[in-house]
């Protein structure tokens, strides 16, 4: 049996269209089930809030049901980049509408596997051109677009803040990444960079595993910071390198501020949340019939930084009112 809208159904979406423009809910969720997969190379743990549980909360305001008109299949990698290709397949073989990845790593994973099914990715925190994913951020070209948290890393203005906090700028730094990100070695380079124009030493420690944790932090004896990457595997150890991070009495600073919520002191960075706020709308707008080239690959505008208070009391800190005026988010 053929769906056939009836005339006032038409009628409606049509002046809703006018109205509200591409992200007006459509009567095509509607028409059909449309299948989404996402791709995540953390943990589906309370982050998932932030991220996947942004992105259903999105799609119901534009009018999809989700599990009825819009059926969701999810894979995590818990840390473990090794699987994503696996697992990138499995999403596959469900035949989804389109795909969903959250990092540059996912996102690579999928394109490996796919060059016709549309794929948004939701926090790549390299440039997407030179990482291989788009031809153009204007207009990416192939079957793939999405939004970025980089080029620009921070890590000089992240280093600022994390000396505005302990009231003297840290010598002897320490960063700590996992050389399984495709963002990784961009990362690094605007660290050791950042450090190098305050004159600070760096030494990097790279965990490529849960396992390696531990060891790393036997490295850190002599420093008196710790910068720590946002990649999914440190995402899935933050609780551990949190409370790592306090018995050594080290200040650390990070990239998210699902990092500081864990334990950690203090954040800056892009606002996920905004990210799949704004995910959710170019999902919908592929689903209804837009080109995924056409849609430009939007570089993030807004920066939040989160401070845990109950950190820096731990570690004998006392915050300045100046930086807690600057906040967007305090931990109490």
């Amino acid at each position: 049996m053929t769906w056939r809208p009836n005339r006032r159904s038409v009628i409606a979406a049509m002046s809703c269209l006018l109205a509200a423009g591409p992200t007006c809910p459509s009567t095509a969720q509607t028409a059909r089930r449309a299948r989404l997969g996402y791709l995540s190379g953390g943990m589906n743990d309370d982050n998932a809030a932030n991220t996947i549980g942004v992105l259903r909360d999105g799609l119901s305001q534009l009018g999809w049901r989700i599990d009825d008109t819009l059926l969701i299949d999810e894979r995590w990698a818990n840390g473990e980049f090794a699987t994503l290709p696996r697992l990138a397949t499995e999403l596959l073989a469900a035949k989804p509408d389109i795909l969903v990845a959250t990092g540059a790593t996912e996102a690579k994973a999928l394109q490996a596997a796919t060059q016709t099914i549309p794929i948004v990715f939701m926090q790549v925190s390299v440039d997407a051109v030179s990482a291989g994913l788009v031809k153009r951020i204007a207009r990416p070209g192939g079957n793939i677009t999405g939004f970025m948290q980089g080029p620009q890393f921070l890590w000089g203005k992240r280093i600022e803040l994390l000396s505005d906090l302990v009231g003297r700028p840290p010598r002897r730094l320490a960063w700590l990444g996992n050389p399984g990100n495709v963002s990784t070695a961009d990362s690094w380079t605007d660290a050791r960079e950042a450090a190098a124009k305050l004159g600070a030493e760096l030494t990097r420690l790279d965990v490529r595993s849960a396992d390696d944790i531990i060891q790393a932090f036997g490295g850190l004896r002599d420093r008196d910071a710790l910068l720590v990457q946002f990649d999914f595997l440190l995402s899935t150890e933050k609780r551990r390198i949190a409370s790592l991070a306090a018995q050594r009495r080290l200040p650390a600073v990070y990239e998210n501020r699902v990092q500081v919520l864990a334990g950690g002191l203090i954040s800056y960075g892009g606002d996920l949340r905004e990210n799949y706020r704004q995910g959710a709308a170019y999902v919908h707008r592929i689903l209804n019939g837009a080109s995924t080239g056409d849609l430009p690959v939007i570089q993030a505008s807004r920066f939040e930084l989160v401070i845990n208070k109950g950190a820096a009391t731990a570690l004998g800190l006392a915050i300045p009112e100046s930086l807690l005026a600057r906040a967007d988010e305090v931990i109490e």
